[in-house]
């Protein structure tokens, strides 16, 4: 209960529920009497690295099931080949868990020939990354509307899933968030007042437009670049979903001033599924 909480925390932009995470491992350790320096720096980057390989494991899984065991491997050697993904998986920050989140969401997305899909999960897991990172929202903007269109019962799907995730997920975060703030704070409205509505992320900064089309998103491929635009020519039409997902985030994010490569860092397991 001490300790310097920077302007973000005073201003309610950041939510407890990530860090309360590796909170509870501190707390863990310190109950074994095992807190020293090292492992308070290294469990973390441990917990996440851990997190990292199961959503790579989902990955293929998800590529296995709609396609076959060959595309695959090849998806999941272009996924282990990303130098972005080995420079950002195992830092804990609310891009990567937003990051993982949206693999493991996919898995459970209802894309066609898949037979894992299952409405409530994808959902919830989505849910899950916008009360961590309230902009896991956007690429997921496109996914959900196919869903919807696509969907016979779409009452069910709204009165039955959507309704209920959204309650529930939203009210532990506030209840959290009560808990640890001392008053009640809405966080995802109050990062959407300060990086859209006030725009005053410029302050770290501001780029061009096209920043992300021409440095953003060629940086994060890398090497994988020419494989993914091949990728998205030949790939099958039920993956343009996946392509229209990519444009529309990347889109969204070039009307912002202030960019970051970790701000589209979600957008690359779409890319690799291409790239494979």
């Amino acid at each position: 209960n001490y300790g310097y909480l920077t302007w973000e925390w005073a201003s309610g932009l950041r939510g407890y529920l990530y860090p309360l995470v590796f909170a509870s491992i501190y707390k863990a350790l310190q109950l074994l009497a095992q807190d020293d320096v090292q492992l308070l720096i290294w469990v973390p980057r441990l917990a996440q690295a851990v997190l990292a390989a199961f959503a790579d494991v989902k990955l293929y899984s998800l590529v296995r099931h709609v396609e076959n065991a060959e595309t695959a491997k090849s998806v999941y050697f272009c996924q282990l080949c990303s130098w972005f993904t080995w420079y950002s998986c195992t830092r804990t920050l609310t891009n990567t868990m937003e990051t993982l989140l949206t693999i493991f969401a996919l898995s459970y997305y209802p894309i066609k020939g898949s037979k894992m899909g299952s409405s409530c999960k994808y959902l919830a897991l989505i849910a899950l990354a916008i009360v961590i990172r309230p902009t896991a929202v956007i690429p997921w903007i496109p996914l959900v509307f196919s869903h919807f269109l696509q969907e016979q019962r779409k009452a069910d799907l709204i009165l039955h899933n959507c309704i209920p995730v959204g309650l529930v997920t939203v009210g532990t975060s506030l209840i959290i968030d009560r808990v640890f703030f001392g008053k009640w704070v809405l966080v995802q409205l109050n990062f959407l007042k300060f990086n859209v509505l006030q725009n005053l992320g410029t302050f770290y900064g501001s780029h061009p437009w096209h920043w992300y089309f021409t440095q953003g998103l060629p940086v994060i491929l890398g090497t994988h670049l020419p494989f993914f635009i091949h990728g998205c020519v030949v790939a099958p039409k039920k993956y343009r979903i996946f392509l229209v997902t990519v444009i529309w985030t990347v889109l969204v994010y070039s009307m912002l001033s202030h960019k970051e490569f970790r701000f589209i860092y979600p957008v690359l397991p779409f890319c690799m599924v291409f790239c494979g």
